[in-house]
């Protein structure tokens, strides 16, 4: 009777992260998505062209805070405040005032019954997709970053490569913008030294970030850190440096 085979490993250990930041233009993508699916759904007559329309006038809107607006925890919270009590006070001055100016200009971007133009939106996704593609090209040659367990790289075509020894390192996630953080997961990547007050490299525009920061905190958990490398670091610190004690973190 023949004893069985030792299952293979099928995953790996491993001992690196790669990962790519991106410029602001990749919030654009719910806009590039949506006109495609919008002209499935206007060709079969799914939705009538008033409600896509406002459907794809949201999206453009969104897309736009996204990317012209950085709206951390405390503004994003403040604009949903003004605008519940706005939506608040509208409603009081129409019940016990009588006022209805507010209905008025409702009535009055609603009487514009706006159609969506499906060719339109068809060609602006069409467009989008293709510097979507220039966009993926140029971070594969200019913004990879490589994460060991010596040091930090980064990746840069037809530059000197730059690298940051490892040593005794704090690496933390902050989300300073909410659309961003909506659209894609995605904040800043924020490198400390040993004492975690000086601010050594800020990565910003990292899709994914909570999954690269585990991935990241698995490579960086995995190599001991030396009490000496520790002194070494806190030596190299001069209170003269430039602190960043702010932490847009959300």
């Amino acid at each position: 009777m023949t004893e069985p085979r030792p299952r293979r490993k099928t995953r790996k250990k491993r001992d690196e992260v790669t990962f790519y930041t991106y410029p602001k233009f990749v919030f654009s993508w719910p806009l590039m998505v949506m006109g495609f699916l919008l002209f499935a759904l206007d060709k079969w007559e799914w939705v009538g062209p008033e409600k896509l329309a406002w459907i794809w006038a949201v999206t453009m809107i969104v897309v736009l805070v996204t990317v012209g607006f950085d709206l951390n925890r405390n503004y994003t919270i403040f604009w949903m405040v003004l605008i519940f009590g706005a939506c608040f006070l509208i409603m009081w001055l129409k019940d016990v005032k009588s006022v209805t100016i507010f209905s008025d200009i409702y009535h009055f971007f609603a009487d514009l019954d706006p159609q969506y133009s499906r060719t339109l939106g068809l060609m602006v996704s069409i467009v989008l997709l293709f510097l979507f593609g220039v966009m993926w090209l140029w971070t594969r040659l200019n913004s990879r970053w490589r994460i060991t367990h010596n040091e930090f790289e980064h990746y840069q075509f037809g530059r000197m490569d730059d690298s940051l020894a490892r040593g005794a390192k704090r690496v933390r996630t902050s989300y300073p913008d909410f659309f961003e953080l909506l659209l894609c997961m995605a904040g800043d990547l924020v490198i400390f030294d040993s004492t975690g007050r000086r601010e050594l490299r800020r990565i910003q525009h990292v899709p994914m970030l909570p999954w690269v920061k585990k991935r990241i905190n698995t490579i960086l958990e995995s190599t001991a850190i030396t009490a000496g490398e520790i002194e070494d670091e806190a030596e190299d610190y001069s209170p003269t440096d430039d602190d960043d004690d702010s932490d847009r973190s959300l």
